[in-house]
């Protein structure tokens, strides 16, 4: 099997699973507020969250301008408090804790200890703060196997930018036409890989892949499955 000289890889929903990233954080959450909280238990605070959360994407025509608002004011407002909290207590937590509560997505181990084993290059290429990414990217068990992580902040431009994937490839010292992408968003990972001229994998089962885009990319439904699609045409 012909190996691309580098792959990048989204980060959550990819190599981070961010519900199973959630449940930690509820379990550190009700830690800390649970005395203040008069039911519902650890389950209802995940659920709060993951429906806040939506998945990392705020839904078209919310009225926050960020997932931690979101979720700041979804724990506020729909847990049964019977001491009062404020929002910015709680939107404090979840800054504090979000990136520590880290769940490595089923998989992603076994694909880089591959990859790292047969010298393929690895990066992260995500949208968000690079404090964050930083953060999340040192709680996964491999680590140590990832070379560069990009953010959004510290490229100065997000996905699906063509530059973004491009100043990757260009950092690590690759043509983009020598890497493999894999993320879950059609648009942010695979569409916008494919304009920087990145072969991308499609990792489905997240995000419904947009009516009327023609889908012919590689696609996987587990990161178990990776280095079947992983060769170099």
């Amino acid at each position: 099997m012909t190996l691309p000289r580098a792959v990048f890889f989204d980060l959550d929903n990819t190599l981070v699973h961010r519900n199973n990233s959630i449940d930690l954080y509820a379990s550190q959450f009700w830690r800390d507020f649970g005395h203040a909280i008069g039911s519902g238990g650890v389950e209802l605070a995940a659920e709060v969250v993951k429906r806040c959360d939506n998945g990392g994407y705020l839904p078209a025509g919310s009225p926050f301008v960020s997932i931690k608002q979101a979720v700041s004011h979804g724990l506020q407002t729909e847990i049964a408090w019977r001491q009062p909290v404020t929002q910015e207590a709680l939107l404090a937590h979840w800054e504090r804790y979000n990136a520590v509560c880290t769940a490595a997505m089923p998989g992603a181990a076994e694909a880089m200890a591959y990859l790292r084993a047969n010298g393929v290059r690895i990066g992260v290429v995500s949208n968000g703060s690079h404090r964050t990414r930083l953060e999340k990217v040192a709680r996964l068990p491999f680590a140590s196997a990832i070379e560069l992580t990009v953010s959004s902040e510290s490229a100065g431009v997000k996905k699906p930018d063509a530059a973004i994937f491009q100043l990757a490839a260009e950092a690590l010292g690759v043509r983009p036409e020598d890497c493999r992408y894999v993320g879950d968003h059609p648009l942010n990972d695979v569409i916008g890989a494919a304009r920087a001229g990145m072969a991308p994998i499609w990792l489905s089962g997240f995000h419904a892949w947009p009516t009327g885009e023609a889908m012919r990319y590689r696609q996987v439904s587990s990161l178990a499955l990776l280095l079947e699609a992983m060769a170099v045409p």
